[in-house]
């Protein structure tokens, strides 16, 4: 009798690690598809851009280049960025976004974080601006 009784407490046992485990594997599943369209709708926005992180912001909009850098920021959104120092260049084509005093430019695995100094102004007859130091002129 003592054998059919630990045969059944280990079935049992059994069954409830594989309910839980079940029930584990389908709240990862779930957790997984939310992950998923988060990611997709990210992916969606770097290849397409917002115009929206553009609203009250539209003298951003054009080429601008100085030192070894060009930002090129698009009226839909989309910004390309371009970085060349000492033999190596690095390029990052995504969205435009802002925080505080900061402009982000977001290439959906990177992201190139800029403090903006002096945001775009008229100095004499032309349009400039600084980031992380560095003066940009529009094109």
């Amino acid at each position: 009798m003592a054998k059919k009784s630990t045969l059944s407490t280990a079935l049992a046992v059994m069954a409830a690690v594989l309910v839980i485990g079940g029930v584990g594997l389908v709240w990862l599943a779930w957790r997984g598809v939310r992950m998923l369209r988060s990611e997709a709708s990210q992916a969606a926005t770097v290849a397409t851009g917002s115009s929206a992180a553009l609203a009250g912001k539209t003298d951003w909009i054009g080429m601008w280049a100085g030192g070894f850098e060009t930002l090129n920021v698009e009226a839909g959104g989309h910004a390309d960025f371009t970085e060349q120092r000492a033999g190596s260049q690095t390029e990052l084509h995504g969205t435009i976004a802002f925080d505080k005093d900061d402009v982000i430019v977001d290439a959906l695995v990177t992201k190139k974080k800029m403090h903006v100094d002096k945001p775009p102004h008229l100095d004499r007859g032309r349009m400039v601006m600084t980031l992380d130091g560095v003066e940009l002129v529009k094109k």
